[in-house]
């Protein structure tokens, strides 16, 4: 398929995520964001502000548990994945997280729908893996092994917690951005249109770099499957086959990875993942274990 929509510079595509850039940055990215949240405190009310916004969205993190992984497995309508009807799956689950030194196996299930997908949820001990039932009937056991290894490496890297934090930034600058515009159309302030037209552009903003954020970690995790499948091969192979099912299954429905990436995506597309695996270079695929706990040979 033809690519005829705009493209952004290589060197912006790379920092945004929708391409490769070789290694994480999400930290970086992460400091945008917060970047973004204290300049718009900043304008709105000076350093007080500032030390106000930074206060509250420390208070957020607080006190904001994450959802419990029961309770979103049955908001999906998802059920145990069942150890006697699948053994191999935990067995392929089990020796995986052993190997990323993961404290705890991952609980599994099974989600209900069209299309090949898997998400991943909870810390530590909670860790939960859901694996839609087209996955699980419609892949090899090579395959299936490759996307337990790119959820497994989402826990690893704790991005449950890295999403909440970046979901705290854009809620609070969505917040500050908004007040900022109440003041500005209904206070006696008479601002220049230049800083209502910031204001409004601002969660738009952070809210991109929050999606940057998030396929940052898909690369990351594609990494870390490598790094536990000794190679990507399988992981490739695994991305071109859920390619191809998904699009049969969903039909006339556009699937995402599968078109030319946007700043909106979540994922990058599925010919910017494998290209990021096949520019891994043997000897390197141990970059984001190598300092975990092994297991006894």
């Amino acid at each position: 398929m033809a690519d005829n929509t705009p493209q952004l510079p290589g060197f912006i595509q790379r920092f945004l995520a929708i391409q490769p850039g070789g290694v994480s940055h999400a930290v970086g990215l992460m400091a945008c964001m917060i970047g973004v949240l204290a300049a718009c405190a900043w304008m709105l009310g000076g350093i007080s502000m500032m030390i106000s916004a930074g206060i509250a969205v420390a208070l957020m993190l607080a006190l904001s548990p994450m959802i419990s992984p029961d309770v979103l497995m049955k908001m999906l309508r998802a059920r145990p994945l069942s150890g006697k009807d699948y053994p191999a799956i935990h067995e392929m689950s089990g020796l995986l997280s052993e190997r990323a030194g993961l404290d705890h196996k991952p609980k599994l299930f099974l989600l209900p729908g069209k299309g090949v997908n898997a998400i991943t949820t909870g810390t530590d001990d909670n860790t939960t893996i859901a694996i839609s039932s087209d996955a699980v009937h419609g892949l090899s056991p090579r395959q299936m092994r490759a996307i337990l290894a790119h959820e497994i490496a989402h826990a690893w890297h704790g991005d449950t917690r890295i999403l909440l934090i970046t979901d705290v930034l854009y809620r609070a600058t969505w917040t500050i951005a908004l007040f900022g515009l109440a003041i500005f159309i209904f206070g006696d302030f008479n601002p220049p249109v230049w800083m209502i037209v910031l204001f409004g552009a601002i969660p738009t903003i952070s809210f991109l770099f929050q999606r940057a954020v998030i396929r940052d970690r898909e690369f990351a995790a594609d990494h870390g499957a490598s790094d536990l499948l000794n190679g990507p091969e399988d992981m490739i192979d695994a991305l071109l086959h859920i390619d191809q099912i998904n699009r049969k299954r969903l039909g006339l429905i556009p699937y995402r990875s599968t078109q030319p990436p946007s700043l909106l995506d979540t994922h990058p597309s599925v010919r910017a993942r494998i290209k990021a695996l096949r520019a891994l270079k043997p000897g390197t695929w141990q970059k984001f274990f190598e300092n975990r706990r092994m297991p006894p040979q």
